[in-house]
């Protein structure tokens, strides 16, 4: 309900719909094409994901990995939960023919290993790009640039501590009580595993697993790569679609402080309202005039976030109404 209230007050703010109703101002077929590569980039980050669970030797087909995606990406738009998608992914897929809870887990550690990765690198490449090749300044604050690039790296090595077996065994051993009871035996001690070091050992076989296919980690760190920047070549085509003239570099350094504010957006579902100040006055910075960049954020968020409600809804749904069949027919 806030979030609502306050993206009623930001559009009653900055108007878009000024610029909306323009006739021949907004290209449509540009936008679709925004739209479509937006829901390639879902694909993507599916396949991504999929590449690690065969290699694995996780018996699934790859339009559970999507289904099992959107569904998670789904509930966390309904219910902002920290690492919702990855949570979500590990317990929908630990239980999936020839998986396991150590499989489930280095599988979505790893992939969100490669979102920031992917993240870091890109923006490293687009703050070089626009400050030595086009000879601009960087169009936001570049402390925040700095922020968020310490934060990929934090995250990554925090993650990385999953990877790493017996430092996990050594930090669960050195934990209190209550702390292997409710966090680590809680989590990870599923199916299989009895206890904590059978967790463990399933977990480094998987580990080892991966490190012995590069190149299919190569691949799954591209096409995660790829889903990260359809966010701003949305944008791109979308301030396009308007024929207005900004870097694709540039908007990849905005779309590093529309990161900042989804990262640290814990309570209001989508970021609804937040997120398009955000992007809005990020584009003001720029030189786009408010309703203009108003109109760009919407359209961007549109295709973004409420147009991909719709395939992961209807992913949602179909698998609950086919499990339900399921117990049924039983």
């Amino acid at each position: 309900m806030v979030g609502v209230v306050i993206f009623a007050v930001y559009l009653y703010y900055t108007n878009p719909f000024s610029v909306l109703m323009q006739v021949g101002r907004f290209n449509t077929e540009v936008y679709t094409v925004a739209v479509t590569v937006n829901w390639i980039g879902l694909v993507f980050l599916s396949a991504s994901w999929y590449i690690l669970l065969k290699v694995l030797d996780v018996k699934i087909g790859f339009l559970r990995t999507l289904q099992i995606t959107l569904m998670s990406m789904f509930i966390v738009w309904i219910f902002p939960i920290p690492s919702g998608v990855e949570i979500i992914r590990t317990y929908m897929v630990k239980d999936e023919k020839g998986s396991s809870m150590g499989k489930a887990v280095s599988s979505v550690i790893i992939s969100k290993v490669y979102y920031f990765i992917s993240f870091g690198v890109l923006i490293t490449l687009a703050a070089v790009i626009v400050m030595l090749v086009r000879g601009h300044g960087i169009p936001v604050n570049p402390g925040i640039i700095w922020f968020v690039l310490i934060y990929a790296v934090a995250n990554t090595l925090i993650l990385s501590l999953f990877l790493t077996p017996r430092l996990l065994e050594k930090i669960y051993g050195y934990s209190p009580d209550w702390v292997k009871r409710n966090v680590f035996d809680r989590i990870f001690i599923q199916g299989e595993n009895k206890d904590f070091g059978s967790f463990i050992e399933d977990l480094d076989v998987a580990v080892k697993h991966l490190r012995k296919r590069p190149l299919e980690n190569l691949v799954s760190l591209i096409l995660v790569g790829f889903q990260w920047s359809t966010g701003s070549i949305t944008a791109w085509l979308v301030a396009d679609s308007f024929r207005i003239d900004i870097s694709f570099w540039v908007i990849v350094l905005i779309f590093a402080f529309v990161e900042l504010i989804q990262q640290l957006n814990l309570l209001i579902p989508g970021g609804l309202g937040i997120v398009d100040a955000g992007l809005t006055g990020a584009f003001v910075v720029v030189g786009i005039p408010l309703n203009t960049a108003s109109a760009i954020s919407l359209l961007t968020r549109l295709a973004t976030y409420w147009f991909e409600l719709i395939p992961a809804a209807v992913a949602s749904f179909y698998f609950g109404y086919s499990e339900t069949i399921k117990e049924i027919l039983k």
